[in-house]
C-alpha cells in the first residue's frame, strides 16, 4: 500500500466520521471536552465513537495489507490526535498566538481545525505505508 492511496482511504473516513456523521449537538457541545465539563466530555466522546466507526472499513484494508498491530496503531493515531484537535483548545491556541486573531470568526476557526486534521492523516497515512 502506498502512502497516497492510505491518505485517501483515510480522508475519506475522516469526511464521512467528521462531516456526515456528526450531530449538530456532538459539533455544539464538545468543545472542552478533555476538561471538567460533563457535557463537553459526553459530546466528544460520543463524536469519537461515530468518528473512528468510519474507520473502520480503511482500518481492516490496512490490517489486511500491513498487519493488525499497524492498523491498531494507525487508529489509535486517528482517534488520539481527533480528540485533542476536537477539544477545541489547540485550535483556539493556534488561532490567538500563531494567526494573532483575538476573536476569530468561526470560518477560520474550522480552516484550522481541519488542516490540523489534515496534518495528522498525512501523518497517519505515513505510518500506515511504511
Amino acid at each position: 500500500m502506498s502512502w497516497s492511496a492510505a491518505l485517501l482511504a483515510l480522508l475519506v473516513s475522516h469526511v464521512v466520521g467528521d462531516i456526515l456523521l456528526q450531530t449538530d449537538w456532538q459539533a455544539q457541545n464538545k468543545a472542552g471536552g478533555l476538561g471538567d465539563e460533563k457535557l463537553a466530555r459526553r459530546a466528544l466522546c460520543r463524536h469519537l465513537a461515530t468518528y473512528t466507526m468510519a474507520f473502520v472499513p480503511a482500518l481492516l484494508w490496512i490490517g489486511k495489507d500491513r498487519g493488525v498491530g499497524r492498523a491498531a496503531s494507525v487508529g489509535g493515531l486517528v482517534a488520539v490526535s481527533h480528540v485533542i484537535i476536537d477539544d477545541g483548545r489547540l485550535v483556539h491556541a493556534w488561532t490567538h498566538q500563531v494567526k494573532h486573531a483575538t476573536e476569530p470568526p468561526a470560518g477560520l476557526l474550522i480552516a484550522v481545525d481541519q488542516s490540523f486534521h489534515l496534518l495528522s492523516l498525512v501523518g497517519a497515512a505515513l505510518v500506515a505505508a511504511r
